[in-house]
């Protein structure tokens, strides 16, 4: 994980514990008076990755906190590759667009686990039910997380595509 993005997360998880800061928008504007900028999708990353949660504060006002043990994963980049293998059916792409085939009814929990590794070029994600629709920000990087979603299903019990292109109907 990068230095920048370490930083970042130590200074909203300091913000949390002393400013009792209700929303977003409150956090970002102490950041950036900090002279670190990020968009509001980058700090609800953030704080789901520090494990944010909110209670009531002063005057019953909901606010930000961490629960005991998470700080501790703050800056960590969560690793769910070996967790994911299992539920992985199939891997291929198009263009910019790799499709994900899972189990049944795992999707859901694959997409998260997706999210969570912050794999670079990975732009986000969309599940049904047993299909996931992974947007990255070209079709090298398709070819590259297909390649390696299918390497994946190899040690899972999907078996994989080997990352081929589909045709276009």
């Amino acid at each position: 994980m990068s230095e920048m993005k370490e930083n970042r997360r130590e200074v909203i998880a300091g913000l949390i514990r002393t400013a009792g800061i209700n929303r977003q928008e409150e956090l970002i504007a102490l950041l950036e008076e900090r002279g670190i900028s990020a968009a509001q999708a980058t700090v609800s990353r953030d704080l789901r990755i520090l494990g944010a949660k909110k209670r009531p504060g002063p005057g019953g006002v909901p606010v930000y906190y961490i629960p005991e043990g998470r700080e501790e994963d703050a800056g960590r980049r969560f690793n769910y590759s070996e967790s994911l293998a299992p539920l992985l059916i199939r891997s291929d792409f198009a263009g910019n667009t790799v499709v994900l085939k899972t189990i049944t009814g795992m999707a859901g929990a694959v997409a998260v686990g997706i999210d969570g590794m912050e794999y670079p070029g990975i732009l986000g994600c969309v599940a049904g039910d047993d299909t996931i629709i992974v947007v990255t920000s070209d079709s090298s990087k398709a070819a590259e997380v297909s390649a390696a979603f299918s390497a994946l299903c190899t040690r899972g019990q999907g078996g994989g595509s080997g990352g081929r292109k589909k045709k276009n109907a």
